[in-house]
């Protein structure tokens, strides 16, 4: 399977504070890669240098063997690292579907070429086709922004801001998609709808690198998981392994 993201002793300061020290972590293509561990163990920090919102001090970021390190989020995200924001941001005075519609700013004209018998044939698609398409597929894994679509998102419920956010990010069609604490202040049977709906654009072949402090949801839908402690990488493994490994979880999942 190939490298999605790679990421190699990457080190971030805040003044003479250091809150990344050398941390290494690989998201392969197709899987849900998690970063856990508890407040102020850095794991928003990474997620947010990943985005080119915070800067490296030093290290090396490379998405798909491109370095990608300290660029510029409109620029990755031309490249398809796409963040869903913690507190999930949405825009006051717009509709559900006009949030929507913000997501898909960096979206673009393409060319695919098919083969019918022994002909090859080039098809182009025109931005606005391609969005009205991506809104569709937002809206049908998310029919309650549909059913919404008209409403001002200010009014929406938590939940339903989440799956907001959460298909805001996927307009831009990311290859790569950052998600920053999805179940932050949810209630626990929106929690399940949220990583239920997690698992289905992972199906759908979106690599996905989530930081959560919900441990225990987040082991079971992770492929692989980094803890964190104080900047460095405490430990690291297959989601399944460590889901059976009570002392750890206990120790630093607060599980």
């Amino acid at each position: 399977m190939a490298k999605m993201l790679e990421v190699k002793n990457l080190v971030v300061d805040y003044g003479i504070i250091r809150a990344i020290k050398g941390i290494d972590l690989f998201v392969e293509e197709g899987t849900i890669v998690a970063i856990l561990g508890a407040n102020g163990a850095g794991k928003t920090t990474t997620i947010r240098t990943i985005n080119g919102m915070v800067k490296a001090a030093s290290g090396e970021i490379k998405l798909k063997n491109e370095k990608i390190t300290n660029m510029e989020p409109y620029k990755l995200a031309t490249k398809g690292v796409i963040q869903s924001p913690e507190g999930r941001m949405i825009l006051k005075g717009l509709t559900v579907e006009e949030n929507l519609f913000v997501g898909a700013y960096s979206l673009k004209s393409e060319t695919t070429r098919i083969s019918d018998g022994d002909d090859e044939k080039s098809i182009k698609k025109s931005a606005l086709k391609i969005r009205k398409e991506t809104l569709q597929e937002v809206y049908d894994l998310f029919p309650v922004l549909k059913e919404r679509r008209k409403q001002q998102a200010s009014t929406l419920s938590g939940g339903e801001q989440q799956m907001l956010a959460i298909g805001r990010a996927l307009m831009a069609r990311p290859k790569l998609l950052l998600l920053d604490e999805p179940s932050l202040g949810l209630a626990p049977l929106i929690v399940q709808e949220i990583f239920q709906k997690i698992q289905q654009i992972k199906a759908h072949g979106t690599t996905i690198l989530i930081v959560e402090q919900n441990a225990y949801q987040t082991l079971k839908i992770a492929d692989y998981v980094y803890v964190l402690e104080l900047g460095k990488v405490k430990t690291e493994g297959k989601a399944e392994d460590l889901l059976k490994d009570d002392q750890l979880v206990k120790a630093y999942l607060g599980g």
